[in-house]
C-alpha cells in the first residue's frame, strides 16, 4: 500500500507549533500586563529577547465585576521576563488617560531607546441588558476597550513617526468585532469600533511603515470569563449566546478550550517580519467561532 501523500503524525504536529521567534534588539510596549492575555505576551517576547514596557491600571475599576490586575501581579509578570533575561519597565498607567498613556509612552522611549512593537491590550467586559445598562456601565467599557486602545496606539504612533524607522502596532479586538449578541451591546460596540480604528490607521499610518493589525480570539482562559459571574447574567445567557451566534465551532467537537497561549502565537506572527505585507487585518483566533 502506498505511502499517503501527507502523513499526519503527532511529532510533524508538534514540530509545527514549536516556532521560535527572534525579537532580540527590539522593544515591546504591552497594555494590561498584569495578568491575563498579556502576562503570556510578555513572557513569550521575552524569551524570544525583546525588551519590554509593560503597564496595568492596578486598581479596580467601577462597574466592573471582577478584579483588575494588582501592582504586584504586574511586578510579578516583570521578574518572570527579567527571569528569562529581558530588561523591564513597569508603569501604573490607566488606558482612559491621555496624560497617562503619553507619560508611559515617553518612559518607554526614554528608558527602552525605542518601541519597534505595541500591543494595545487592556480590555474589561461586563454582561447586562441595554434596558439595564447604566450610562456609567457604557462610557467605562468604551473608554477603557476602544478609547485606550485609540491613546495607545496614538501615542506610540506618534513616537514611531518621529523615529522614522517605521513599527508594528496590534489591538486585542475580538470575535464580536463582527458579531452582535445579547447583554454586550456596549463590549461588542467597543469591539466593532476596534476593528474601524485599527482599518483606518493601517492606511493612515502606511507612508511611514507602520503596520496596524488586531487580533480576534473567543473566549480564553483568562480573568475576563469571571464576568458570567455576575448575578445579574441570566441563567439561560450561554444558550442565547449559542442560539445568535452559533457556527462550526472546533469546541463543539472536542477540542480543548483556548488558552492566552494560542491568542500570542498569533500576535507574534503580526509582530514579526513573517506577516510583513499584512496590515489593516483581522486575525481571528477562535476555533471556528465566526464559521458561518
Amino acid at each position: 500500500m502506498p505511502e499517503p501523500v501527507f502523513p499526519h503524525t503527532e511529532s510533524k504536529v508538534r514540530d509545527v507549533r514549536q516556532v521560535n521567534w527572534d525579537f532580540r534588539g527590539e522593544v515591546v510596549l504591552i497594555t494590561g500586563a498584569a495578568h491575563g492575555q498579556a502576562r503570556t505576551h510578555a513572557l513569550a517576547f521575552a524569551k524570544a529577547g525583546a525588551s519590554l514596557a509593560l503597564c496595568d491600571v492596578c486598581e479596580n475599576v467601577a462597574s466592573i465585576h471582577y478584579p483588575m490586575g494588582t501592582e504586584a501581579e504586574l511586578e510579578q509578570t516583570a521578574e518572570l521576563c527579567r527571569a528569562q533575561g529581558a530588561t523591564v519597565i513597569t508603569r501604573k498607567c490607566d488606558v482612559r488617560s491621555d496624560a497617562q498613556v503619553s507619560a508611559f509612552v515617553e518612559d518607554a522611549v526614554a528608558e527602552l531607546g525605542q518601541i519597534d512593537i505595541a500591543i494595545a491590550n487592556a480590555g474589561v467586559a461586563s454582561i447586562v441588558e441595554v434596558a439595564d445598562m447604566s450610562e456609567q456601565e457604557w462610557d467605562v467599557l468604551l473608554d477603557i476597550n476602544l478609547k485606550g486602545v485609540f491613546l495607545t496606539l496614538k501615542h506610540v504612533a506618534r513616537q514611531m513617526i518621529e523615529a522614522g524607522g517605521g513599527g508594528r502596532l496590534i489591538a486585542t479586538g475580538s470575535v464580536h468585532s463582527f458579531t452582535g449578541v445579547p447583554g454586550s451591546a456596549h463590549y461588542v460596540a467597543s469591539k466593532h469600533g476596534v476593528a474601524g480604528l485599527c482599518k483606518s490607521l493601517a492606511i493612515e499610518l502606511a507612508p511611514h511603515k507602520i503596520r496596524v493589525n488586531y487580533v480576534c480570539p473567543t473566549a480564553a482562559n483568562t480573568h475576563m470569563v469571571e464576568a458570567m459571574n455576575d448575578p445579574r447574567v441570566p441563567a439561560d445567557h450561554g444558550e442565547r449566546l449559542f442560539a445568535t451566534t452559533g457556527s462550526w465551532n472546533m469546541l463543539d467537537y472536542g477540542s480543548p478550550p483556548i488558552e492566552p497561549c494560542e491568542i500570542t502565537q498569533a500576535i507574534m506572527w503580526l509582530a514579526s517580519d513573517s506577516s510583513m505585507y499584512v496590515t489593516g487585518a483581522a486575525l481571528p483566533v477562535d476555533a471556528g467561532f465566526l464559521t458561518k
